[in-house]
This record gives C-alpha cells, structure tokens and sequence, in this order.
C-alpha cells in the first residue's frame, strides 16, 4: 500500500516520544507506590490543507502514561487553553479529530490538555500542524495504519503488583476505533498471562502486573480496525509493544 512521506515521518516522531518515554523508566509518587500519571508532551498532531481550501484533520489519540486508570484515562482542554479552530478531543478515547473548520494552511497551533485517570491530573502540551497545499499539488491521503518504520515500541516500564496505564497509537480512518490483541504473535505467551489488558474501546493497556511478571519484559502486538471495518495498515512486521516489569 503506498504511504505518503508525510505520514511516514509522523509515526516515527510518535514513536521516538513513546521510545523516550519508555527508556526514562518511570517516576513515583505517593511514596513510590504508583507510577506518575504523564501527558506525552512534544506530540505533534498533523492537519492538510486541501484544494478547495479546506482543512482535513488526521484522526490521532493523545499520548499519556501512568497512573492507575482502573476504568481508563479521561481527557479535556485544560483550564485557560483551547481546542485549534474546527476540533476537539473525545472525553473518553482521547482521539483527537474534527471538521478543521477555521484552520489555516501552513500554521501550527499549541494547546494545553488535560488527562485524568480517575483520581490523579497532568497537563501537557499538544501542537497541531496544517500543512499548506501549493497550487495543483494532490493532498496526501491519511491511511488508517499503525505506527511503522521501526519494528519495537517500547512503552514505559511497569512494576509488578502496582496500577499500570499506557496509550497506544494509530493515525488516520475513521474513529472510533477497536483495539484487539493479535493472538497470532508467536511472542505474547508472557504478557497474556502477566494481569495486563489491552483495553479495546480506549486504546490503552492496562491492569496490575502479577508479581510472576516481575523482571520479565512483556510483548504484544495489535489489530486496530475503524469504524468502517477497516483494519489499520503495517509495514508487516510490527510493531511490536514492549514493557519491562521491575
């Protein structure tokens, strides 16, 4: 399936934020009994000017990790901030999407949002770029696939017998969407037994890791289908989702 450039170098900048967040380890509070809850910030979210002058919005949830979301991760504007013109995020998948009614070619707009996972906050920042479209240039289309380019995604660490939480991540179709594991990757016997899920209507993995899961370094992979059906694009290798357990 062809993949414009443009999309391709997004995934990889999702990726490098969620690589990076995963290799920081994770912080505490509370005494070290639960892993902070984070907003992703530095996700840059990706809009295109069409030739009717137009705005398209690629479909895209917001990034955030930790905390003890028991029954997922709630999301709002923050206080004193505001959506980019013609979008919103919903509450309760986090996918950032709208008409792009406002927008304008060729800027980028900054925002604060707000995440909860029931009882903890965190605000981060989010920029959404609308790329411009010069005279008789056909706009790129925004193929519903999964992050590609690099083959393991290493999501933030867990520790054993504590509330772990983590968003995962497709771009484009049309939401909302289904997250299911995929039950034919040969390497997910430890993560299937470990007590973590992958939450299906919101995109996140979560539960409590088993203290048997402890040192050990969990991997799944996913299929994610729209609304339509369709099922997200790889690149048919992966990726494949990686979580060490302390």
């Amino acid at each position: 399936m062809l993949r414009p450039l443009s999309v391709l170098l997004l995934c990889a900048a999702v990726i490098l934020l969620i690589a990076l967040a995963g290799c920081g380890g994770t912080s505490t509070d509370d005494g070290g009994a639960v892993s902070s809850l984070r907003v992703l910030s530095g996700q840059v979210l990706a809009a295109q000017e069409l030739q009717d002058g137009s705005v398209r919005v690629t479909p895209e949830p917001l990034l955030a990790a930790g905390g003890a979301p028991f029954s997922g991760y709630t999301w709002t504007i923050a206080s004193g901030s505001a959506f980019p013109p013609g979008t919103s995020v919903a509450a309760l998948t986090g996918v950032f999407n709208g008409s792009g009614n406002g927008l304008v070619g060729g800027r980028n707009y900054t925002f604060n949002v707000q995440v909860s996972d029931g009882t903890r906050t965190a605000t981060g920042t989010i920029t959404l770029q609308v790329a411009d479209l010069a005279p008789g240039e056909i706009p790129p289309l925004a193929v519903l696939q999964q992050p590609m380019g690099v083959p393991v995604i290493n999501l933030p660490a867990a520790r054993a017998n504590q509330p772990y939480g983590a968003s995962l991540q497709v771009l484009g179709g049309d939401p909302p969407y289904t997250w299911l594991e995929d039950t034919t990757y040969a390497g997910r016997g430890d993560f299937q037994l470990s007590g973590l899920t992958i939450d299906m209507a919101r995109g996140i993995v979560r539960g409590t890791p088993m203290n048997s899961a402890s040192g050990k370094t969990l991997r799944f992979k996913l299929v994610v289908r729209d609304s339509t059906g369709a099922t997200a694009a790889t690149d048919g290798i992966g990726p494949t989702y990686q979580i060490v357990v302390q």
